[in-house]
């Protein structure tokens, strides 16, 4: 009786614990389900779409708010602000959406780059002339802090461009240089200091500029 039933006893002890562990780790998938089965079709559309926050000031950002509470849009993107005035306009932005905003910045060489008052880092072209990666990542670590407490959640950055026309006035300084391998184990170190420590990075252009 013992050997006939055995390989069931096996089979509930081992698949039932993989059941519950895989549903102990995924509360956070089953929250996204849950939201975009709650959407409709146009809200599940506006979710793949950033809005501009370009010009602070009542007027431009009546205009996000519309987006926000009529069309509840993905996310944000800020361009211009002082870093005081961005974590309260997301705070209150966050507190109209319907779902939870993805918060993004152009930040290539640091906040300082969008937001006054803040830490401005050299621009990749600079970075490009270093042999130590380890300072870039370090970089980029620093950048995800300080993003992480003014509410941002995605940078636009790092550049990954081959600087092969150094006439292309759209790129220069914003590239880490012409050689590809180093353009490439750069921009990972940026990246990784970026995502280690909770902030999404953006390897661009694509298609590209160089």
């Amino acid at each position: 009786m013992i050997r006939r039933y055995f390989p069931v006893f096996l089979f509930m002890i081992l698949i039932i614990p993989t059941l519950c562990i895989g549903q102990e780790r995924n509360p956070e998938q089953a929250w996204v389900d849950s939201v975009f089965n709650s959407l409709s079709v146009d809200e599940r559309i506006a979710q793949l779409m950033i809005v501009r926050a370009n010009e602070p000031g009542k007027d431009y950002y009546s205009y996000v708010d519309k987006y926000i509470r009529d069309y509840n849009i993905g996310g944000v993107c800020f361009f211009r602000n002082h870093p005081y005035h961005q974590a309260a306009t997301t705070n209150d932005w966050q507190s109209q959406a319907k779902t939870p905003l993805l918060i993004s910045i152009d930040a290539e060489w640091g906040l300082g780059m969008r937001l006054d008052s803040t830490t401005v880092f050299p621009f990749q072209m600079t970075l490009g002339a270093i042999r130590d990666n380890g300072l870039i990542y370090q970089m980029g670590a620093v950048i995800a802090e300080e993003c992480k407490r003014i509410g941002v959640q995605m940078n636009f950055a790092p550049v990954i461009d081959i600087n092969s026309n150094p006439g292309n006035p759209v790129i220069g300084m914003r590239s880490f240089g012409q050689d590809r391998e180093q353009v490439m184990l750069k921009g990972m170190a940026y990246m990784q200091g970026l995502q280690e420590h909770g902030v999404i990075a953006t390897a661009k252009h694509f298609p590209g500029h160089g």
